[in-house]
């Protein structure tokens, strides 16, 4: 297993590598910035856990994605 901190810390990097005006919507908790979403994940909020929860999904389902977009061309879309 990977350790808990090292998966928030690369939740952050992935965050700060986003344009600070960008907003994301998280679950039922409504829109967050950019900055308001790395000190909820910093700080381990039920916010922070979902948005953590919702980007680890999403870069584990990413190897999925790649195998089913392989091949394809961008005339396919």
């Amino acid at each position: 297993m990977v350790d808990s901190e090292y998966l928030k810390e690369l939740i952050i990097a992935r965050l700060r590598a986003i344009p600070p005006n960008v907003s994301f919507f998280v679950g039922s908790y409504g829109d967050f910035t950019r900055d308001q979403l790395i000190d909820n994940v910093r700080r381990n909020t039920e916010i922070g856990k979902e948005f953590a929860k919702n980007e680890l999904e999403m870069l584990l389902d990413t190897p999925r994605l790649v195998g089913r977009l392989r091949g394809k061309t961008l005339s396919s879309y």
